[in-house]
């Protein structure tokens, strides 16, 4: 991969797979979103492997950016999500306790 035209294709997959990422986890679909992330994790070493041609460089720079900002909103999305389960999780363990003390009773 060292011409730029080798670069493009791999910086658009980048930019495809941020934003489809960042709609998977607005949609609520986290096991898409871990699918997507390992798929750009992929693209990422790939696009990391060399050093970046000048040529596309503004163009790898701005997709970085927002990736990074993309990502930012989804570990947001991702937090929110954790608080909902983490709040469903003590509920049923409350519901557990209360089930136990009554049939110890």
């Amino acid at each position: 991969m060292n011409a730029p035209t080798d670069w493009e294709p791999c910086i658009q997959r980048l930019r495809a797979l941020s934003v489809d990422l960042l709609d998977q986890a607005r949609a609520g679909a986290w096991e898409t979103v871990t699918e997507r992330e390992q798929e750009r994790r992929a693209v990422l070493e790939e696009l990391f492997r060399q050093p970046v041609p000048e040529a596309v460089a503004p163009q790898f720079a701005e997709a970085v950016r927002d990736t990074l900002a993309s990502d930012a909103e989804a570990w947001k999305l991702a937090r929110g999500e954790m608080d909902r389960l983490g709040d469903a999780l003590k509920a049923l363990n409350q519901g557990r306790r209360a089930l136990s003390a009554y049939q110890d009773a």
